[in-house]
């Protein structure tokens, strides 16, 4: 049997980056007139405030709960009997609020037309929410984007740009912990 964990399918997905995420935070937040900073750790551009700060998934819990998800494990896809339940715990990151931010994952239509789609969830591994149970609140993004996205480029993991908030939204698959006012998506080149 293969046993795939939410940390390690979140670390496969785009890579966990404590420490980076922490700094990138805090020099997003810190430094408003450069366009780019230097990471003291690492050689990687950092982007500041005026463009949007690069985000994993793992980015999104908090550190005191990151060691948890090992333990959880990535549930299996059993579709007989009832639905899995969601698990509602995990907190968010309140100091991503107000955010503009990019983050990668794949999309849950909610709202649209045939052609565009306004209102989604966006989650960090395929069949969230349809396929197995939804991840915890603080691993799905409600997304508005009242300009619409092309229906086409929905179905590969994408990313989205734009103003994060901490606000819960229930939905009826899956309660979630942030709130994303889009403004763009773009291809996923982070293979």
């Amino acid at each position: 049997m293969l046993f795939i964990t939410i940390g390690s399918l979140a670390t496969g997905l785009v890579s966990a980056k404590e420490d980076t995420a922490k700094n990138a935070t805090q020099n997003a937040i810190k430094t408003t007139t450069e366009n780019t900073v230097k990471n003291p750790k690492k050689d990687v551009q950092v982007k500041t405030k005026k463009d949007a700060l690069k985000l994993d998934w793992i980015d999104l819990i908090p550190k005191s709960e990151r060691n948890q998800l090992d333990a959880q494990g990535m549930p299996m896809a059993n579709h007989s009997g009832k639905a899995a339940q969601q698990s509602l715990t995990g907190k968010v990151r309140q100091d991503l609020n107000g955010s503009k931010v990019k983050i990668p994952g794949f999309v849950i239509p909610l709202e649209g037309d045939a052609n565009k789609v306004t209102e989604f969830l966006l989650v960090p591994y395929f069949g969230a929410c349809i396929h197995v149970p939804p991840p915890p609140p603080n691993q799905i993004v409600y997304v508005k984007f009242p300009k619409g996205a092309p229906v086409q480029q929905l179905w590969d993991v994408i990313y989205v740009v734009g103003k994060l908030k901490t606000t819960s939204m229930s939905h009826d698959l899956a309660e979630t912990g942030y709130m994303l006012e889009g403004t763009s998506i773009e291809e996923y080149d982070d293979y």
